[in-house]
Formats: C-alpha cells, structure tokens, sequence
C-alpha cells in the first residue's frame, strides 16, 4: 500500500489541519506540500505514535487490531462493517462540521489520527476501495492484542428428525448412467429434460427433480457421460472406470466435480430468487469455494443451526459472494413479488438464501451434511458435517462405516426376479440393469429378467453363458435351477422373427432406380430391392442418403415415417 506521506499528501489543507489537531502537532506552514510532509514526520515520531495509541478507545484499538490481524488492510466494506463507517465531507463542510472532534465511529476515529489511509487496487481484474495502516507505520505499532473474533456458529438441539448425509448421491448416479446406456435419457437446453427428470426420479432414492438435475450435471462434469444434440450417451470408458472404485472414491469425485464446475451456478438455482441475464455475472467456483471454507471452520460431529450459521457469517464474512464489495449491480429478483434486490439490506435474501439452499441441498445431496428438522420435513433447521463431509472439507476424521461395506450376495428366484443390497459394486448393479428391468430402489434393489430384457441383452451381443456366469457369481452360485431353466428357454426361440428397422427409397420409375443403382457414391446404400421402384436403405443411412441425393441434383420428397 502507500506510507504516511502519500496518504497526507492527498489531503486537503483542512483535513490536514484536523489530523493535527487531533494528535496535537503543531504545523508551521500553511503550503499543502510542505504541511503533509511536516505532519507526517510528527506521526511517526515514535512518541507520538505510543501516545496516540495510549489514547485509543476500545473500539478504536480493537478496529487498529483487526486491521493489523488483516496483514495491514481490508476491503473498506468489510472494515466498515466491523469499526463504522468513515463520513465523506467536503473542505467547506468538514470545517464547518469538525467531525474529528466528535468521531461517530472506531473508523473514523483513526482516520482523523492519520493512523489509516484509503486507496484502491487490483483485485480478480476489478478495482476495489481498500482501508490499509500506512506501510512505514505499521512497524511502529504493537502488536494486536487479541485475534480476530472466531467463527462461532451457535449449536442447535438435537433435531426430531434426521436426513443423514451418505454416499446415496453414487447409487442415483448408477442408476443415471444404467439409463443413459438404455437410451432412456434426453437433454435440453443444456440440463437434463423434463420428460427424462420424470422417467429418472421415480428410480431415484430422493425422487426431487432439482437434485436429478444436478447429479446429471455433475456425471457430465465428471465426463460420464456426454451428449449428442438432445441424446445422452454413457461415456463407455471413463463410466466403466468410475463404477468400479471404491464407494469413497465415487463420492468424492462427484464432490470434485461439483466444487470445480464453473456451468453449474448454484445463485441461479435458489427458489426464492430470479436471477437475470442483464450483463452482470458472479463466479459460481469462488462463491462455493467460500461456502465450503466457512463449513470447514465449523466442528465436526454436533448439529449447529442453519440460522445461526447464516448470521454468522453475515456478521464476519458479508462479503464471501461479492470480494469487491459490489451489493448494487447484480440484477436479482424476489421470485413472488418481482423486486429487485439490491443494497446489503438484501443481504438476507440473496447471499443468506444461497447459504441455506447450498446447505440443505448440493451439500446434503453430496454427503458432505446431515440436515436435522424440527417439525415435519419442509425446512431444516440445523446442519451436522459428516465423515464424508469432513474428509472433503479436510478436517480429520475416519472413513464413513458404508465406505467398504461387504455386500451380501444377490437374491435370485425362481422367475428370474435378482434382489442386490444398495451395497453391492455399482458396477454389477450397472451390469445387471443391462439384462434386466428395473423394480424398485430402496435399501435393496429388486430387477426382473424378461423375455423383453433378455431380447435386448442377446441383441446387444451379451451371450447368455455370460449371463449365466454373472448371475451365478453375484448370487454366490445361488441361482434356481428353474431360473436357469427359463433364460435358456427364452434365449432358444432368439432370433426365430427378426424386426429391422429400415427406411424405403422409391422413385418415379425403374430407370431412375438404375441411375441410382450406378451413381457410386449413392448405389452402395441402396440395400435389398423390394420392386423395380422400391429398395431398402438401412435406417443410419438415412441422413447420409438424403445428402447424397441433393449434392447429385435430385431433389428427394420426404415423407415422414
């Protein structure tokens, strides 16, 4: 920052007239230059500053302390907020007023002691007000009495209910994935699409639609999964990996993807506010890393209140959301009424809203909190971080008791139907899913084998030894003989009617057709001859035809199937 001089130097006369008074040192000349380098020779002779420092209130001492403890300077906002604001006048108006005489604040209190300065400087590529001690004044200074105020976030009764923080976000994941390997999954406008929210959660072991929503997210983040206009696609490769780590691990890279993504902006999905697209933008990875940093202060193991937690760091850390201090130009509605919120006085409604809702939802969803209630089940009242919460946040802790659980072995009856634990390997659920129907989700997980599911197998190349084989060893060779007995069967009569879907190309006469036949770049598509006019083109082809047929100079009628 800058020394004494270069602050002083900034002043006009009359400032530089109170500051001396206010720490009683004589001024010989009335040249504004000559007086701020007078001055502040006085300022920092050695007694001077002992004396000036004698004479501090508590509040002045404790602002001079918490500004030392801040390696010599804050954003003004903040400074403000903890030792009151610095007045503004005018050399007209401050003579008039003689507001060193009468300091309203512990800030202002320094300001006419010529113990702080004021200035801006580069920060995240904005310009911001910073309040600093002079640089050739801080060594004269003792050091700060006490430290900062702690992170104290009141403790919360024991809740009559509780929604414990686990690992079920990579058993949701699983079963996102089994679906994207059906083609069952679908995207638009850049998130998961309603009718594929409504065909997932049902399957879900939290069936909310917001949480769908953002662990589909989080598997495209992660890259497991990728997308093709609206189809969504597993990610072969990276999926296959994912599904056979351990369960800490898949949780933890979920947890990874979320705290690192920069399209997942967690302001925007607050049901109490609108957020609009008007220019302005807020940087969803810095705000979540301060979400995270504040949880991290907090003790592991006891419930705390939401609340409180809320108005704990609106009392220490108002800024965590906006580090340049900016509460005017982010366009945020009331989602009832419409307002604009604006000002620190909608600090509540904005950063205190993202507060509770990343509590209560990402960082519940993610494992990393249990969230208590004291009646019914619509707002959480406290908030307790888990193991799995406390490995992430880096605070010490032993692994979750589910992390390696054993599994018991699949149950098989009689008519194909296979019950898993919630612990068994996702990666034999996913495998599982590809041969069988999906039933019911819970604690266990309940599929049926059918004709229609084992059909789809067979087509997909999965020999049904290899089925057999699977069976047998998730089920720890506990597998009817009856069960056997009607995959075969079923796997027999495979094939015996074969559908295809096709397309069908006609022309107007058989000798278009033959032009066709010998064009080279369209005859190697034109597949099995129904009629002199008529000639099956595999359905992949289609797209590649209709190109084709144009580049070639025939204009092609396109009936819709």
């Amino acid at each position: 920052m800058r020394t004494t001089l270069e602050c002083l130097s900034d002043h006009d006369p009359v400032l530089l007239r109170a500051i001396a008074e206010r720490r009683g040192a004589e001024l010989s000349t009335a040249h504004q230059p000559e007086m701020a380098a007078e001055l502040a020779a006085a300022l920092l002779a050695p007694e001077s500053v002992d004396e000036a420092v004698q004479w501090l209130s508590d509040a002045e001492r404790e602002a001079l302390d918490l500004l030392i403890a801040n390696g010599g300077r804050m954003r003004i906002h903040r400074f403000e907020q903890r030792a009151g604001p610095i007045r503004r006048f005018g050399p007209g108006s401050l003579a008039r007023e003689a507001p060193w005489r009468s300091p309203t604040s512990a800030a202002e209190g320094l300001w006419y002691r010529g113990m702080i300065g004021r200035g801006f400087a580069e920060e995240v590529g904005t310009a911001v007000e910073f309040v600093f001690v002079p640089t050739d004044l801080r060594p004269l200074l003792p050091a700060p009495r006490a430290r900062q105020a702690p992170f104290a976030v009141p403790q919360a009764e024991s809740p009559h209910r509780v929604a414990p923080g686990d690992a079920r976000a990579i058993d949701d994941t699983c079963t996102l994935l089994s679906l994207a390997y059906a083609g069952a999954l679908s995207q638009s406008g850049g998130q998961l699409a309603e009718e594929a929210v409504e065909h997932a959660t049902p399957r879900l072991l939290d069936p909310n639609p917001e949480r769908a929503r953002l662990l589909y997210h989080l598997a495209r983040s992660a890259g497991l999964l990728h997308v093709q206009g609206r189809a969504v696609h597993l990610a072969r490769e990276p999926a296959r990996d994912w599904l056979k780590q351990a369960r800490a691990q898949q949780l933890r890279v979920l947890q990874e993807a979320w705290r690192g993504d920069h399209t997942w902006n967690d302001l925007w999905h607050v049901p109490s506010i609108r957020c609009e697209e008007t220019g302005w933008h807020n940087d969803p990875v810095a705000g979540r890393a301060a979400i995270l940093e504040l949880v991290g202060r907090c003790p592991t193991g006891t419930w705390l209140s939401i609340g409180g937690f809320v108005d704990t760091v609106h009392a220490q850390v108002v800024d965590y959301l906006r580090p340049d201090g900016d509460f005017e130009s982010w366009y945020i509605r009331d989602a009832r009424s419409g307002e604009f919120l604006t000002g620190l006085e909608s600090w509540g409604q904005v950063e205190g809203a993202l507060l509770t809702w990343v509590l209560s939802g990402p960082l519940h969803w993610l494992g990393i909190v249990s969230l208590g209630y004291r009646e019914g089940w619509e707002k959480a009242t406290a908030f307790s971080i888990t193991l799995w919460g406390a490995a992430l946040l880096g605070q010490p802790g032993n692994r979750p008791a589910d992390a390696d659980a054993e599994p018991e072995p699949a149950h098989v009856t009689a008519d194909a139907t296979v019950t898993l634990a919630r612990t068994t390997s996702l990666s034999d659920r996913f495998q599982l899913a590809r041969i069988a129907e999906w039933r019911a989700s819970g604690e266990e997980y309940v599929f049926a084998i059918t004709p229609s599911s084992l059909g789809q197998a067979l087509g997909a190349g999965i020999e049904e030894e290899r089925i057999e084989r699977f069976l047998a060893r998730i089920a720890a060779d506990a597998v009817p003989a009856v069960a056997l007995a009607r995959l075969r069967a079923w796997a027999s009569r495979y094939g015996d009617v074969r559908l295809r879907r096709v397309a069908v190309l006609e022309t107007r006469s058989p000798q278009v057709m033959a032009e066709l036949r010998a064009h080279g770049r369209i005859g190697p598509y034109l597949r099995q001859a129904l009629s002199p006019t008529m000639v099956v083109v595999r359905e992949i082809d289609w797209e590649t035809v209709v190109r084709e047929l144009q580049e070639a100079g025939y204009l092609p009628e396109i009936i819709e199937r």
